[in-house]
């Protein structure tokens, strides 16, 4: 099975293939620990072979059934069966497994009280939760309850015999988390708005802006962090090159659900999410609530935005994209500037170690040896140094402590070459040749940790 990370995505060989296999290596005190999702896995007899420089260990573990006890069976344009939790009932296909159901109830029951918070609402018993194996199963049912679900993956229904949350569950785990928040979302701001039809874009954005609110302050939040970062980079590319759509042409959702590219369904989901971004960060949190609860005592759209803002409309979305134009997200900002000032001393440890294969291919004395030696370690204690005078953000602080294992890795190298050569002691050269591997590793572990840290944050290499 392909090997899942923390950040929900699989990785991969250099062909692109997902890898069923990872290399990975000890910290400093020699531990290692490592975890793998297997939420997908199915049902049966499992093992994890580990093989340590050619001694290869095996442990074997097993998986059954998670069974629910229900029984009841009913059609909803699929044949559903029937699960009655704490508040909330579910109804799920045949192949969607009941661990699932368990989870998303659970998920949707802390997803309630989280969302009342956040948008001080009183939200109201939970509505029914329709799940399906995949997404071909989700179309057919929504056919039967008259809807075209496009290019969706769920929908909350609120009309006809059976209303509620219908999603797909085929999904890595927190990207189906996030769907049912975003779909929760929607039934709360129906709730808001007393029913009443919404513009699009402030229906999805605002279903947008809470989805990642809720998974950020989940337990693997950068699962999300890195999708809301590429959310928001999408619709900042647009309004630099002047192809944002206009807030009219995001109003009515049968036109949101007929784009014909992914390019310009993505954009307007970014554009929606970053429009609510900025009504909330200009005039207060709950700025997107409020214009919601406007629309649902009778205002119009225009109507409303004057009341939370102050603003005519065409004048907010005016100001909203000159923002966007320059907007920057402050922790984005703080970790590439962070990686900026650790490149350069990346540079200079490329510096010293080019300088080494020249000191080895020169012909050189003994107290030209020494010198060129010693040079090396006082250079290699600089970048120690100047790592120390980084101040890294949050979210940068294991990589900076790799970063710091590191460089002293190499000066621990660097000084038994040098004592080697003040010594003229093999024993010295035999400890300093046999830490070339680790040196290596080092250098492995820190380069991947670099590169997962701008996937998550979508910077540039």
């Amino acid at each position: 099975m392909p090997w899942i990370t923390a950040e929900d995505v699989n990785i991969v060989d250099a062909n692109g293939v997902k890898a069923t296999s990872f290399k990975m290596y000890p910290n400093t005190s020699g531990e290692l620990d490592w975890k793998r999702y297997g939420s997908r896995d199915g049902v049966g007899a499992w093992s994890v072979a580990i093989d340590r420089q050619g001694s290869v260990s095996s442990t074997s573990y097993s998986l059954s059934e998670f069974d629910l006890g229900d029984t009841i069976k009913t059609s909803a344009g699929a044949l559903l069966t029937r699960h009655d939790g704490p508040g909330i009932t579910v109804f799920y296909s045949a192949l969607v497994p009941q661990a699932v159901v368990a989870d998303l109830q659970d998920f949707l029951i802390d997803t309630s009280l989280l969302m009342a918070l956040r948008t001080e609402t009183k939200t109201g018993e939970l509505p029914n939760l329709y799940l399906m194996e995949n997404r071909e199963l989700l179309a057919e049912v929504s056919l039967s309850d008259g809807i075209n679900l496009g290019f969706e993956d769920g929908y909350y229904k609120t009309f006809g015999t059976r209303p509620g949350i219908y999603i797909r569950t085929d999904l890595p785990t927190t990207e189906l988390q996030r769907l049912l928040a975003h779909e929760y979302a929607h039934r709360v701001l129906d709730g808001v708005a007393k029913a009443k039809t919404l513009p699009a874009w402030l229906a999805e954005g605002l279903s947008r802006y809470y989805e990642f609110d809720i998974a950020l302050a989940g337990p693997r939040p950068q699962a999300s962090r890195l999708r809301q970062f590429g959310s928001a980079d999408v619709a900042r590319t647009a309004a630099r090159a002047g192809s944002l759509f206009t807030l009219a042409e995001l109003d009515r959702q049968s036109d949101w659900n007929k784009r014909p590219t992914e390019d310009l369904v993505t954009l307007q989901y970014a554009e929606a999410y970053m429009a609510i971004r900025y009504l909330n960060e200009t005039y207060g949190p709950l700025s997107g609530r409020d214009v919601v609860a406007e629309i649902g005592r009778g205002s119009s759209l225009a109507s409303s935005m004057l009341a939370v803002t102050g603003q005519k409309l065409g004048l907010f979305e005016s100001n909203f994209k000159a923002w966007l134009i320059d907007w920057s997200d402050p922790e984005q900002t703080a970790i590439a500037n962070y990686l900026a000032a650790l490149d350069v001393i990346l540079a200079d440890r490329d510096a010293i170690l080019d300088q080494r294969k020249q000191n080895i291919l020169q012909r050189q004395n003994a107290n030209e040896a020494v010198r060129t030696r010693a040079a090396l370690v006082k250079a290699s204690k600089k970048l120690i140094a100047d790592l120390d005078q980084l101040s890294p953000p949050e979210a940068a602080a294991a990589v900076n402590q790799e970063a710091g294992e590191y460089f002293g890795t190499i000066l621990k190298w660097l000084s038994l070459e040098l004592e080697s050569a003040e010594t003229q002691s093999n024993d010295s050269l035999f400890l300093a040749n046999a830490m070339i591997p680790e040196v290596n590793a080092r250098f492995f572990l820190l380069r991947s940790s670099i590169s997962n840290l701008r996937f998550v944050f979508n910077l540039s290499e």
